[in-house]
């Protein structure tokens, strides 16, 4: 077998890799102002930005961002961790999240939990073996701050979204937190019913436990106390926030005599599912009973009918939430903790017929179906 001896010729040599400092003494700029117009800093003026750009062009020069993050220990990744990707709401905040870090030239690393804190411990760890710049996470039901500090640590910034940790804050451990005006947004529906005429008005959906269904009970709440009607403990039903659940619990809202007229209900994916269980139970939702939902995802405009809602604008909630941690991730100095509450509003549409509509009758049977006058 031939081989062929140094300086023969047949052997080529590999080219040797363009360097930052390459680029720097072509263009007559320092290494530094290099790496600046490499990370879209301001402070490069316009005409050396394109002086260089132009220059890593004609030599073909590409940035290795991977080798670049482990040296600074700075990622163009964010995590989301979500704790139901079932529910639209959920869905189209995601889709936000993404936007807005597509913007500015993050990728998403998704994760759910599925309602579970000891899954949730473990999408976080696996997460956070990628060392992400940041992490947004709607926390399952029961998350405690102590448990999710241990799976982040205490340095890696964190936007808890939507539902507050059952323990509130660990000691060290600094998160920012968006969430909805839940209190405003169930008083405003619960508001809504009661000028339609409506008294006897459930609560329908979520687990009590919850944050979120906290508060939104006590919005709707504060709205009966205010026009003078004590809450009954059977109008209160507790069920999963899902489809499915409230469409089997339809049955309890009408267990006894004198049942309610009206359901103010956790979000909209139980909205849907309340409708189709008023319909299996031989009620017509916007015609014999009125129901309202939280959320406004897109379904609630084409449901059948379309649903009174309390828009939440979950695209927007998860635009803001990418702003607000990308804002913390790249301030140079630490910010002092941010509890930002975004505002709610009433979406009217066809799923709440006036008092005068709603059958008086106290038992679930059949009827011939009425049609609006």
């Amino acid at each position: 077998m031939n081989r062929s001896k140094p300086g023969s010729g047949a052997l080529l040599e590999k080219p040797r890799r363009i360097t930052l400092n390459d680029i720097a003494q072509a263009c007559g700029v320092s290494r530094a102002t290099v790496s600046l117009v490499l990370r879209n800093s301001p402070l490069v003026r316009t005409e050396t930005r394109h002086r260089v750009e132009a220059e890593m062009q004609r030599v073909g020069y590409v940035y290795n961002r991977v080798a670049a993050s482990l040296r600074q220990r700075v990622s163009k990744a964010v995590a989301l961790v979500i704790n139901d990707l079932s529910n639209p709401f959920f869905a189209e905040f995601a889709a936000g999240v993404d936007e807005a870090l597509g913007a500015k030239g993050y990728v998403t690393l998704l994760g759910s939990s599925n309602e579970s804190t000891a899954r949730q411990q473990q999408v976080l760890g696996s997460l956070m073996e990628h060392h992400p710049a940041g992490i947004i996470l709607s926390p399952a039901e029961s998350s405690r701050a102590a448990d999710v500090a241990q799976a982040v640590g205490r340095h890696t910034p964190l936007l808890v979204f939507n539902r507050e940790l059952a323990d509130g804050e660990a000691e060290g451990f600094g998160y920012d937190f968006l969430g909805l005006d839940n209190v405003a947004g169930a008083h405003a529906a619960t508001a809504y019913l009661l000028a339609k005429g409506h008294r006897r008005i459930a609560f329908f959906g979520g687990h009590a436990q919850s944050s979120s269904c906290a508060q939104r009970r006590q919005g709707y709440r504060n709205a009966l106390a205010e026009a003078g009607i004590d809450v009954e403990a059977r109008w209160m039903v507790e069920t999963a926030p899902t489809r499915l659940e409230a469409n089997a619990h339809a049955d309890a809202l009408f267990a006894a005599d004198r049942a309610p007229t009206a359901a103010v209900c956790y979000n909209d994916a139980v909205a849907l599912g309340l409708m189709l269980g008023l319909a299996r139970l031989g009620r017509h939702p916007g015609l014999d009973f009125a129901v309202t939902g939280f959320d406004d995802i897109s379904e609630a405009a084409v449901g059948v009918p379309p649903l009174t809602t309390v828009n939440a604008d979950p695209r927007a909630r998860g635009r803001q939430a990418a702003e607000l941690l990308l804002e913390r991730a790249s301030a140079p100095a630490p910010l002092p903790r941010r509890r930002v509450i975004a505002p709610v509003r009433l979406t009217e549409r066809d799923s709440t017929p006036d008092a005068a509509d709603a059958r008086p009758g106290d038992a679930a049977v059949s009827h011939p179906r009425r049609e609006r006058p």
